[in-house]
């Protein structure tokens, strides 16, 4: 597949096309998606898409709640049994998410992470913060492959340890975006998930 190239703020509809192709579902609009799912963009952006722009209530991208919302809207609307759960780290028992994603990973989901991407790449406290959605690759030997599906970043591909994700997730209040079949999205150390 040749990578699609998004607008800004485009994260999440990014992630969520990969996911659908990965998962086996075509999706043939793409360029639909951030519409559907409601993502706004600055003024100043390019806005190739003529999506709605950001004010003081609703900001840029689209808020993770929302995302969640959307995204399973869309996928009930596309006939589809697949659904996004966002599963923040403060709501994992014991800080346990490593065994959640490592789980979900398992069960053939596509993960996400939401995290400050300014954090992650700087290793450490950052004055602005960027809040990205980032697709886990793999997770081996104690390092965690993440790629960037919106293009928005230099790196497209971000090789980090695990404790560095953890910060960058925590500074953001977010976790793990995790989108597979409905019956696979309950997992050990999570509150349970209904549709």
């Amino acid at each position: 597949m040749t990578p699609k190239l998004w607008p800004p703020q485009c994260c999440v509809p990014a992630f969520v096309h990969a996911a659908l192709l990965q998962l086996g579902v075509d999706y043939p609009y793409p360029d639909a998606i951030p519409k559907v799912i409601g993502i706004r963009v600055k003024p100043e952006d390019v806005n190739p898409l003529d999506l709605a722009l950001a004010d003081r209530l609703h900001p840029p991208s689209i808020r993770g709640s929302d995302a969640e919302r959307q995204v399973n809207r869309m996928c009930c609307q596309i006939d589809s049994d697949l659904r996004l759960r966002r599963v923040p780290f403060k709501a994992i028992i014991e800080e346990l998410w490593m065994d959640v994603l490592d789980e979900a990973m398992s069960r053939g989901a596509v993960v996400g992470l939401g995290v400050d991407y300014n954090m992650l790449m700087a290793a450490g406290p950052s004055d602005c913060s960027a809040q990205h959605v980032l697709r886990v690759l793999s997770l081996n030997n104690g390092i965690i492959t993440l790629f960037d599906d919106s293009g928005e970043s230099n790196q497209a591909v971000i090789s980090v340890d695990p404790d560095r994700v953890r910060e960058a997730v925590l500074s953001v209040e977010d976790g793990l975006w995790i989108i597979n079949k409905a019956t696979k999205l309950n997992f050990q150390y999570t509150l349970p998930w209904q549709d």
